[in-house]
Formats: C-alpha cells, structure tokens, sequence
C-alpha cells in the first residue's frame, strides 16, 4: 500500500508546481485573519529565508515540496502586506471613521453610469479619493475639476463577522469614504485633448446608451465596458436565476469570442492574398496581431479580475500558436493565478475572482481527463457530429462549471439555480454567433457614425437573451434561497476541489471525502446571535426565528442581508418596545424605549443580557444585575455590535478588527 502511493506521488510530481498558487492564496488569507498589523519587516525575511532554504535545498523531494509550500505560503503573505504597507505609506489611504459634511473641490477621475444616478469617483484636494454619488442630469466628464457640497460617510462593516467587508474593499481600491454630493460646479473642464482609458470608456458607454436606450444599451454596454450599473435589479436577478450571469461579466467567454473573431478576420482577410498565404504561416501573423486587440479590449473592459484571468490565459494560448506549443493547460492557470496574487492579492476575497477560478479548473480538469475521445469522434465525422459535439459541449460544460461554482455560490450568494443549462443552452450561441461580431462591428462604426442597421439586430437579439433569462427565472428549481454556510465548509470544499482537479491519478478521487464532510455541514443551522445596528435596531435570532422592535427604525440593507445569509423569507417585528427572550438558556431583556425603573426593574431582576436602544443613564446600576449591559452610547465608536454564545456562554464579538482598513477602538 504504501509502495503504491509512493508510487502515485511520483507520477503526479510534475504537477506540483499547480499547488503554488493556493499556497499564495493560503498567505493571503492568512494575512487579512490577522487580529493586528504585523510588521513588513517579519515577512520580508520570513520570505527571504523561505527562498534562500528551497534554492540551497538539495535533499529529497519530500523536503523539496515543503519547503517550496513555505515559500509559497509567505509569498502570497509578503505580497498582500506589501501592498497594504504601500498604500498607507506612500499613496496616504486613510479611512475616514466618522461623517464629514462640508464643501469640497476636487478632480473627477471616473464615471459609473447608473438608474438614474451616477457614480463618480473624486480626488479631492487634500489627496483623498471618495466615491459619490449624484443625479444623473450632472454634466460631469472625467478630469473636471469640480466643486460640491456632500456629507462623507465612512464605508459600512460587515454585518456579521464572516460578512463582506466593504471597508475593506475600498481600501485597496484606494477610496476613503462615501455619500452623495449636491450643488456641482464645474470650476475647471478636462482639456479637450486629454485621452485616458477612462474618458473613453464613458464615451463608449455614452454612445452605446444612446444608440441602444433601454436594458439592451444596459447590457451591451456591460459587455464591452463592464459597466453594469443601468441594468435593472430585475434584469440581474433574472439573468441570475437562469444561471447565465456570467454572461454580464467580462471574462473568458468575452475575450475568447472576441480573440476568435479577431484571428479569423486577419487570417481569413490576410488569405486573399496569395503571396501571403504561400510564402508565411498565416496562423502565426494571425494570433500576433489578435494580441494588441485583446489588450485594447481589456482595458476598455475595466480590467476586472476574470478579465485579467482571461487575457493572461487567451495570451499564453495566443503565443504558444506562434512558438508551436500547446498553451491551454492547468500550468496556464496556475500562472494566470500567480500573477494576480502577486499584482493584485486582495481580489483572492472577491467573489468573481473565487467564481472564475473554479469554474476554469473544473472545465480544464474535465478536458484533460474524459474530452479527447468526444472530440476525435467529432473530427472524423460530418457537419452533425460537429453540431451535436457543440451542444454536448455547452450541456456538459455548464454542468460542470456550475457543480463547481456551487459551493462558492452557497457562501457568497447564500442562493442556487438548477435550471442553468436551458439558459446556457440559448445564450452561449446568440453571444457568439450574433451579440459578439455584432457589438465589435458596431463599436468599430462607432466613429464613423454608420451604425444604425448594427444596433438594431443587435437590440433585438440582446432583447430575445433577455426575455429567455426571465422566461427561466419562472420555471421550478431556478432560485433557491438557502442560509449561509459554515466557514468549514468552504474551506473543505476548497480543499476537496482542489484535490480533485490538480491532479490525474487515482489519488485525485480522495478529494470527494472532504467535500462529503461539507456537504454534511449544510444542515447545521446558524448559531443565534444578537445584533445592535449603527442606528441602535436590534436584530436577534433565537435559532428559529429573526426578530426585531416594529417600531425602530429599519435598516432595510442590513435587514435584508441578514435574512438572506440565514435563509428566511420574513423577520418577526415586535409590537411592543419591550421584549424579554430566552436564548440557549440566558434571559435577554431588549428594551426600544428608555429605561424605567418601576416598569422593567422586575424584568431585569434575573436576566443576564439587557440592551437598550436609548442612553441610559442607570447603566452602572444594571451591570450589577446582569453580565452583559449594553445601550445606545456604546456604539459611539463601533457601527456595530454583535453578541454570540460560546456553548451557552455570551459574549460580546468585535465585527471589525484593528487592520488598516478599519481603525477600533
């Protein structure tokens, strides 16, 4: 037994260099859990010393293979620490902690296109960079120099502690605070030479808005800005049930179709010329030129990360062709995520990124290991064999790249489609063979102002993607609500994925063990908790029920997000302003009204949590009564406060930690 693993673990030796992204991925993650700032000088040498020790290593394989896990592991550490050092020391990003109103100036330095509203990003004069926004009638372009009035806003904390942390991410996209701006002035307009990638990205979106109004212009613009923000909630949702969302983020379906239809141009269009064809290999010229394509597209796209995943992939496949190597491997992926970890670590955290990754793995694995007979009987027979392997391709690749994003979809998005392959089944060839040709028709006769016909077609095939979307998004099984998962369970259906993927002999199949442990955790339910929100409301949930004082004043975001992330449709509200609970044995008293004495004195007598909404000033009499005494005053240095129970035991968590990001406390 132990000769056969040996065994196995030498034939999947070459595939080890596939593990070092998620070892980055592990120092990444380990960084951002850290409860305090370490300091960089801590990782650059444990980095240093990672690298010295697995380049004068000449043992066996076995001490090889830890240390180079090491490396990677304080790689994707020092890489992640670096960038938060940098953009505290050098760009000067500081979070703002508590609402700034007043008058600023500052330069716009891009635009978001909304319903009704836009979205603009500002650097003001003291260097900060804010994002506000504004009514749609602002006549605003990027490198205005305006001035505004606006009531800056810090960015919100999670709800609950494995919440998104929004903070977080408009820290590393440089932003310090949020709100909306009133009474815009135009002090100074951008020159009209100026030309950045923003500035005609709005263009772009502007023009494609006015030549298509209404949610088709919406989605078009998507596709080739990544500007997603005038379609409707109804629209996403709808494109969302039908499992074809996907289809809304530029990735690898985008810059793929876009890559082939640019390769067969230039080589059908360079094959007129006889010479050309017989005196050079036309494949060759073909996927070099495809190549400054591809880059103008994706930074046009708004560089998100499935974008930049897709390009490095669609690149490497594009100059294997022209040095005669076979590219598309797992070895392509595994670089495509290295240099992401190492540019941009903070996008490990991101949904698209966890989504896209998947995804790709899973459809890569599938073909290296069960596609190569279905595409010989394919290439042997006629036009049908070809239509059938197409369709058999789109069927099998949906259900593999959904059974992979499942898990991720579970976690993030606490909601499943089970009807993704009829959407796929209509989207996939209308983006392909009319959306896509017709989009890059047309936004090549953008400057020429000869589009009208192109816009047209393509209204209406956009149009026909969208009435299938919403026809889905009715039929039975396509949006099924369930309650966030453990943080174990994605951590072992990362761990069984992986497994399961990265490598190709038997050993591969222990991977399923570890998705099986997490599948059996999905009927856990979550622990109660109570919340009191930045507005003083507050949330309580006994392991049944979500409830809250009918009364408060609703915070409908977080409301709704903690119904979500729990599975419930609807929260319980509380008539009256007093309500006393018992949860895994303690008795809470929750109090929407100021304390009297006569009234809630007798209701306190025994219970071991009582929070209030109001300030109170009999505090230090009721801590005497109970172990946990929290009111209004409390939150005027936290947004936020959320009390759990360790195995009956209450206590009072932080949301946030002390991080760059978020200052505590």
């Amino acid at each position: 037994m132990v000769d056969r693993l040996r065994v196995l673990l030498e034939q999947e030796f070459s595939r080890l260099f596939l593990w070092f992204p998620a070892g980055m991925g592990l120092g990444v993650v380990s960084y951002l859990c850290l409860p305090t700032e370490p300091a960089l000088w801590i990782s650059f040498s444990c980095f240093a010393l990672s690298g010295i020790l697995l380049f004068l290593s000449r043992q066996t394989r076995f001490l090889k293979f830890l240390l180079a896990a090491c490396f990677s592991v304080s790689l994707g550490f020092t890489a992640i620490h670096y960038k938060t050092w940098r953009l505290v020391s050098i760009d000067r990003v500081l979070p703002l902690q508590q609402k700034e109103k007043g008058q600023f100036i500052g330069h716009v330095q891009d635009i978001e296109f909304m319903k009704n509203r836009q979205r603009f990003i500002i650097k003001l004069k003291d260097g900060r960079r804010v994002r506000l926004s504004a009514k749609e009638t602002q006549e605003i372009s990027i490198g205005d120099q305006i001035r505004f009035w606006s009531t800056l806003l810090p960015f919100s904390n999670p709800v609950l502690e494995d919440g998104y942390d929004y903070g977080r991410a408009a820290f590393y996209k440089k932003l310090s605070a949020t709100g909306r701006m009133t009474q815009v002035v135009a002090l100074q307009e951008s020159p009209a030479t100026q030309s950045t990638v923003q500035a005609l990205r709005a263009k772009v979106t502007q023009a494609l808005f006015a030549a298509m109004p209404g949610e088709s212009g919406a989605i078009a613009a998507a596709l080739v800005t990544g500007e997603r923000g005038r379609i409707s909630e109804a629209t996403r949702q709808a494109y969302a049930d039908a499992g074809i969302a996907h289809v809304l983020a530029i990735s690898g379906l985008h810059l793929s179709m876009i890559a082939g239809l640019i390769f067969m141009i230039v080589r059908r269009g360079l094959c007129l010329s006889m010479t050309l064809a017989e005196r050079y290999n036309l494949k060759k010229i073909a996927s070099f030129l495809t190549i400054p394509f591809l880059i103008a597209y994706l930074m046009i796209s708004g560089m998100g990360v499935p974008a930049i995943r897709s390009f490095i992939m669609v690149g490497i496949v594009l100059v294997g062709t022209i040095v005669d190597r076979q590219a598309l491997s797992m070895r392509t992926l595994a670089l495509a995520a290295i240099a992401i970890l190492l540019i941009q670590p903070e996008n490990l955290m991101s949904a698209s990124f966890a989504l896209s990754f998947a995804a790709v793995m899973a459809l890569i694995a599938a073909y290296e290991n069960g596609w190569a007979p279905l595409q010989s009987w394919s290439n042997e027979g006629g036009s049908w064999r070809r239509i059938i392997v197409y369709c058999v391709g789109i069927v099998a690749s949906t259900i593999i790249a959904t059974v992979a994003t499942l898990p991720i979809t579970l976690y993030i998005f606490n909601r499943i489609s089970l009807q993704a392959i009829i959407g796929n089944l209509v989207a996939i060839p209308l983006m392909g063979f009319l959306i896509m040709p017709l989009l890059l028709m047309g936004v090549l006769l953008l400057p020429l102002g000869q589009f009208e016909k192109v816009f047209n077609i393509l209204d209406q095939a956009i149009a026909l993607m969208t009435n299938v979307a919403h026809w889905t998004a009715t039929l039975p099984g396509a949006a099924i609500q369930v309650g966030k998962p453990s943080e174990a369970f994605i951590w072992l259906m990362a761990i069984g994925g992986l497994w399961l993927c990265l490598w190709r002999t038997k050993i591969r199949f222990l991977g399923v063990f570890p998705c099986f442990i997490a599948l059996s955790l999905l009927w856990l339910k979550p622990d109660p908790f109570i919340w009191m929100s930045p507005e003083a409301q507050i949330y309580w949930y006994d392991g049944q029920t979500l409830s809250t004082f009918a009364k408060a004043r609703p915070n409908n975001f977080a409301k709704e997000l903690i119904l979500r992330q729990l599975g419930l449709k609807e929260i319980h509200a509380v008539a009256t302003d007093t309500a006393q609970v018992t949860i895994l044995g303690n008795s809470v008293v929750l109090l929407n009204e100021k304390f009297s004495y006569k009234t809630h004195s007798s209701l306190c007598q025994k219970a071991k949590i009582i929070i209030s909404c109001r300030y109170e000033r009999m505090v230090p009499f009721l801590r005497e009564k109970a172990e946990i005494v929290i009111d209004k005053s409390d939150l005027q240095h936290r947004r936020g406060i959320l009390i759990r129970f360790d195995h009956g035991q209450p206590y009072v968590g932080r949301i946030a930690q002390n991080r760059p990001w978020r200052i505590v406390p």
